[in-house]
């Protein structure tokens, strides 16, 4: 291929996997590393289902199935169960305790969102914000089409966006409430 051709079609392919994202933060009133190991290898692991829950159009988590390793290893992966009988495939990227943790999103069953996302990726900082830890959490879409990312972008940024923020602050909470006192 003509090295002018080759060059031609790398905008197609970047309107063709376009993304859309959105990102909350928080601080929470509990150390980094205690925080850290509270949520990604607790919460995360074992009791997702009580802090995504269904709002905002957006189904919460039910249950989670075959889960493959520990949920603060990259490469594990397992299936949630949505609270609209769609499921997911979810996939451990990175996991450095205290600071960073990711995951994809793949294999939509649910009709619409099937025809709309290819993946998404969540993406989780934690610093330390005095004797307390401010969390951020960035979620990015990757759209099917340029059209799919399109209609994605407002329902990501506003709604999408609130379902993050409910599910950041019902994390807030239970650390708090749980480990506020338990750790120095």
């Amino acid at each position: 291929m003509a090295p002018g051709m080759t060059a031609r079609l790398q905008p197609e392919r970047e309107l063709l996997m376009s993304t859309v994202s959105t990102v909350v933060s928080t601080r929470i009133a509990v150390p980094r590393a205690p925080f850290f190991d509270w949520l990604v290898p607790g919460v995360f692991d074992t009791e997702l289902h009580t802090v995504l829950r269904a709002g905002y159009g957006f189904p919460g988590t039910e249950w989670t199935s075959g889960t493959t390793g520990p949920w603060d290893v990259p490469g594990s992966y397992r299936t949630i169960h949505l609270t609209d009988g769609s499921t997911v495939r979810e996939e451990v990227l990175v996991a450095d305790a205290p600071d960073y943790f990711a995951y994809v999103v793949t294999n939509f069953t649910n009709p619409i969102l099937r025809r709309l996302v290819k993946e998404a990726r969540g993406q989780w900082w934690f610093t330390d914000d005095g004797p307390g830890t401010k969390a951020k959490w960035l979620y990015e879409f990757e759209g099917t089409s340029a059209l799919a990312t399109l209609v994605l972008t407002p329902v990501i940024k506003v709604f999408y966006k609130m379902y993050m923020t409910a599910g950041l602050q019902r994390i807030k909470e239970r650390a708090e409430d749980e480990l506020r006192g338990k750790v120095q």
